[in-house]
């Protein structure tokens, strides 16, 4: 038995189940998601409903399946209308709005009872997953973003986050074409980032960049994978 975490899949099925292959996932094994599964790519839905029935695999809330909720909510604000608008919902909405009522009431009941963290332990070595970063409530826990220099607040545990991708946090804005360029002119892509606070695992999955992967992390050994 293995535990495996996989960073932001953003409707990437491809990606993601060509890692499950990769990492020879089986039913012993567990797969703890670090949220975004939706949005951006076109199979987040899909991926949703499949994640659902994998009695093996534990899902975080991310911050885009937040915003879906929010979206949803009979007493949606208009902010939180336009918020999902502007950050690639439009495929997962489309396929949302395809499902039968009793299939949408199970997505979202699905949502809803995501937890926002998970602590465990691992052959002697304590972890805190999240999807941005720790915090004190669900809001903070989706959308807090650290520096490259945040530390883990979290005692005595080693913290892997998602949420913020790596190549914002290693170059400034003005330089990341020029190093995004030279990744690609290599082959390269890009790879998670280990800093003295966490391991950042979100490598760009289903961003329209051609350096881009799927990133995903073995705990027990903390070998990586990419796709």
């Amino acid at each position: 038995m293995a535990h495996y975490v996989m960073g932001d899949i953003h409707g990437e099925a491809d990606r993601f189940h060509a890692m499950l292959n990769k990492i020879q996932f089986s039913q012993d094994d567990i797969l703890i998601l670090l949220g975004d599964v939706i949005d951006r790519g076109p199979d987040g839905i899909a991926l949703l409903m499949e994640i659902m029935e994998m009695p093996n695999v534990i899902m975080l809330l991310g911050n885009h399946e937040y915003m879906m909720l929010q979206y949803l909510s009979p007493s949606a604000a208009g902010t939180e209308i336009r918020r999902w608008n502007k950050n690639g919902n439009a495929p997962t909405l489309a396929a949302y709005l395809k499902q039968k009522a009793k299939v949408q009431q199970r997505i979202l009941g699905y949502l809803r009872g995501l937890p926002t963290h998970i602590e465990l332990e691992v052959n002697g070595k304590r972890f805190y997953l999240v999807h941005g970063f720790p915090g004190e409530n669900v809001h903070d826990e989706v959308w807090t973003r650290p520096t490259i220099e945040s530390l883990n607040p979290i005692p005595d545990c080693r913290l892997i986050i998602g949420h913020t991708k790596v190549l914002n946090l290693i170059q400034p804005e003005e330089k990341r074409i020029d190093y995004a360029i030279k990744l690609e002119d290599n082959g390269e892509h890009l790879k998670m980032l280990h800093t003295q606070g966490y391991i950042n695992l979100d490598c760009a999955c289903g961003y329209d960049m051609p350096i881009k992967a799927l990133a995903c992390i073995r705990l027990e050994d903390m070998v990586e994978f990419y796709m």
